[in-house]
């Protein structure tokens, strides 16, 4: 695979970064680059295995793995907690017959036990809104 310019921009974003990325996200970063351009380097990076492409919510996300992880995502705040498992003992105990499995990406959605998440949908406050004290 050839490294252009944008695709070692590109690159260079997802590893700066602390989580997933939307191709929208990278593209705020870079806006030289086009959105298409983005999107296409992306699906380049995901068949050759250098990034992952995760399907969260309403749009994928792309993240470089240097260590294999899973994720729980809470339904509440939308919190993304990385955790880990032994994925061999995984692949053993999800032996399917004429089946070779190649990867396994679990996504637990739940709700996280932050104060934040305790209220209501309702009762929480608005996000980058504060509160007016009483």
């Amino acid at each position: 695979m050839k490294q252009t310019k944008s695709r070692q921009e590109i690159l260079a974003v997802l590893t700066k970064s602390q989580g997933a990325l939307s191709a929208n996200e990278i593209q705020k970063q870079l806006p030289h680059i086009n959105l298409a351009t983005i999107y296409r380097n992306l699906e380049t990076f995901v068949t050759h295995r250098q990034i992952k492409k995760l399907s969260f919510a309403d749009e994928a996300r792309y993240e470089i793995q240097e260590t294999p992880h899973h994720h729980a995502i809470c339904a509440q705040c939308n919190e993304v907690i990385h955790f880990t498992l032994n994925d061999k003992k995984l692949i053993k105990e999800f032996a399917l017959p004429d089946f070779t499995i190649e990867d396994i990406e679990i996504t637990i959605r739940g709700k996280c036990h932050k104060k934040k998440c305790s209220l209501d949908k309702k009762d929480r406050p608005q996000t980058k809104q504060k509160q007016k004290p009483k």
